[in-house]
C-alpha cells in the first residue's frame, strides 16, 4: 500500500514539475537558437548567424576615406576587422574594394554580411542582390542571400536563394548549409 501525499507535498511536486518542465523548455530552445545561430565557419564568408556583434565604435575610430589600394591587404584588413566582430570598422573596407573591384562577388558578399550585423538588413540585401546579380554561379553569396532573407523574416526569398545555392552544388560546404537552412524552414 502506498502512502498518501499530503497537500503541501502536492504542491512541491507540481512545483517541482513546473520548474523542470521550464529547464527543459529553456535548455532546447538555447540549443535550437543556437544552432540556427552557429558560425559554420571562422571567416566572415561563412553565411550563418554570429552572436551579436560587439557595440559599435565611435564614430572617429571609423576611417571615412580610404586611400589604399592593393586588393590582398584591403580583403585581409576587412577579414580581420570582420572576424574580430568589428562589422563597422570593415564595411568602409569592402566599400573601397567594391570602388577598386566592382565586380568583386565577394566583397559583396562581405558588405552584405557586415550590414547585416550591425542591423541595416535592407542594405544588406541591396548590396546582396547586386552581388548576386554580378555571378549567378557564385554559390557563397546565394546562400548568405538567404540566410539575410531568413533572419529578416522572408521565408519565400530564404527557400528560393537557398535552393539556387543548393542546386549549384549540393555536395559542398556551402550546398550543405543551404541544405540544412532549408530543412530549417521546411524547404
Amino acid at each position: 500500500m502506498m502512502p498518501r501525499l499530503t497537500p503541501l507535498q502536492w504542491l512541491l511536486l507540481v512545483l517541482f514539475l513546473f520548474f523542470y518542465g521550464f529547464a527543459v523548455f529553456a535548455v532546447t530552445r538555447d540549443y535550437y537558437v543556437r544552432t540556427l545561430a552557429r558560425p559554420a565557419a571562422s571567416s566572415p564568408h561563412a553565411a550563418a548567424a554570429r552572436p551579436a556583434p560587439a557595440p559599435l565604435p565611435p564614430p572617429s575610430a571609423i576611417p571615412q576615406t580610404i586611400t589604399e589600394t592593393n586588393l590582398d591587404l584591403l580583403r585581409q584588413q576587412g577579414d580581420d576587422l570582420f572576424s574580430q566582430r568589428r562589422h563597422a570598422e570593415a564595411v568602409p573596407i569592402y566599400l573601397r574594394i567594391i570602388e577598386l573591384a566592382p565586380q568583386d562577388v565577394e566583397a559583396h558578399n562581405d558588405l552584405g554580411l557586415a550590414l547585416h550585423y550591425l542591423g541595416d538588413t535592407a542594405g544588406a540585401l541591396a548590396k546582396l542582390r547586386a552581388g548576386a546579380a554580378l555571378d549567378a554561379s557564385h554559390q557563397r553569396i546565394w546562400l548568405t542571400l538567404g540566410f539575410v532573407n531568413l533572419q529578416a523574416g522572408d521565408e519565400d526569398a530564404a527557400r528560393s536563394a537557398l535552393e539556387h545555392a543548393r542546386d549549384l552544388d549540393p555536395s559542398t560546404p556551402i550546398g550543405q548549409e543551404a541544405t540544412r537552412l532549408l530543412d530549417l524552414i521546411g524547404g
